[in-house]
């Protein structure tokens, strides 16, 4: 596979604005160093890291670490990110929700942090993109893909998903609504036709039939497919009656970092990459991160466990916060559960493949990106685990 090209703008970052803001008793940026031999080049995103050698007042030197993410890919797929304005959403999350959620819990004595600093590059280089400090340097790291979050760690990630969720309720109460671009997501009537294309189960379908149990259920799912975008964007319509917070709607284990102490316990959980959140149903971020995400042993067996304890955490939170308004019950968040089925079956059928590939990097071009699209259905592991799922799934008529 031909690798891409390392982008022009790489000789030519300028970070002034970043290191003063981290530290206060700079006196000269030495230097600037990309690590452009670290350099991931990810679907439709580049990811590079950054060094910042700065020498400080005292004279002593200390060096800053920083992860620029930038648009990178074809101008087929920077229109479809431009479509779909997922570096406009990442943009508001980082530089104003994250420090508005932050700032509640504060207010009431809590330290919570939700994500990296975000900050801005002194000259614009052409391209979307955000700058974020590299949690890699502070000792952050994610868990094995193919392993997904074992029990402790997906508890972890649902009591951070009850705080950001609990903060975005409370900030809805202060602050107003979001904004459009956020409320919405990606699922609206403009994006539909890009949407269709993004969905295309054809390949999906060819390998459903080859399974044991894929005759069951292949006629159904050509005839959920059919209407599938259209079901989307129902499910995605907001019911301002029933109880809603801001969805990751990404929260999947390539998009946690964790920081554990030396005896392997979690010291602190952060997420990661806020492209695609959506005001909604807080079922959509449980179906995407329980189902995508944990581990074999826990994904099912626990899952209503794992819901009750994220219900648990929510409420906590929610009184921290001093919420004024009517606290939802847990029959409120499992009818939620059972009303959007749909969100469950995309999530197996669309990020969980992903997660179980032995090996995958994300498409950098189309003839890679149609390689690999096959390759995720065909996956002894997946296809083991949805021999689970999809019965599980037609017992709470999720399905339907």
């Amino acid at each position: 596979m031909k690798v891409p090209k390392i982008p022009d703008w790489v000789s030519a970052l300028s970070l002034n604005q970043a290191v003063h803001s981290v530290l206060e008793d700079v006196d000269q940026i030495m230097s600037v160093i990309p690590g452009v031999h670290l350099i991931q080049f990810r679907n439709c995103t580049v990811l590079l890291p950054i060094r910042v050698k700065v020498q400080l007042q005292d004279s002593t030197v200390k060096n800053l670490f920083f992860l620029l993410k930038a648009q990178h890919g074809s101008d087929l797929q920077a229109m479809v990110m431009n479509q779909l304005k997922m570096f406009q959403r990442e943009q508001q999350v980082y530089h104003n929700v994250l420090p508005k959620f932050e700032a509640l819990y504060k207010e009431v004595g809590k330290e919570v942090s939700f994500g990296p600093r975000a900050f801005k590059l002194d000259y614009n280089i052409g391209v979307q993109y955000v700058l974020l400090e590299d949690l890699k340097s502070k000792h952050y790291k994610n868990v094995e893909r193919q392993d997904g979050f074992n029990k402790l760690c997906l508890k972890q990630v649902l009591k951070k998903l009850a705080q950001f969720h609990a903060a975005s309720v409370v900030c809805v109460e202060k602050h107003g609504a979001f904004s459009k671009l956020l409320a919405n997501g990606v699922y609206t009537k403009a994006n539909q036709s890009i949407l269709q294309d993004l969905n295309d189960p054809e390949t999906f379908l060819s390998q459903l039939r080859r399974w044991r149990l894929g005759d069951h259920f292949h006629k159904r799912f050509v005839e959920k497919e059919k209407d599938l975008v259209d079901g989307l964007l129902k499910l995605h319509a907001t019911d301002s009656n029933e109880f809603n917070v801001l969805n990751h709607c990404d929260c999947w284990v390539n998009n946690v970092m964790f920081k554990f102490d030396d005896t392997g316990h979690v010291e602190d959980t952060v997420l990661l990459d806020f492209q695609l959140v959506k005001y909604g149903s807080p079922a959509l971020d449980l179906y995407y991160t329980i189902l995508s995400s944990a581990e074999k042993d826990v994904k099912l067996a626990q899952f209503d466990n794992m819901v009750q304890y994220y219900f648990y955490h929510l409420l906590e939170n929610l009184r921290a916060l001093k919420f004024q308004g009517s606290l939802p019950q847990l029959q409120h968040i499992r009818d939620a559960l059972n009303k959007n089925g749909l969100a469950a079956y995309v999530v197996v059928t669309r990020a969980l493949p992903i997660t179980m590939m032995n090996q995958f990097e994300d498409e950098v071009n189309e003839r890679y990106a149609s390689k690999m699209k096959c390759a995720m259905f065909t996956s002894r592991k997946y296809i083991q685990a949805m021999k689970d799922i999809l019965p599980w799934m037609e017992e709470r008529s999720l399905l339907n």
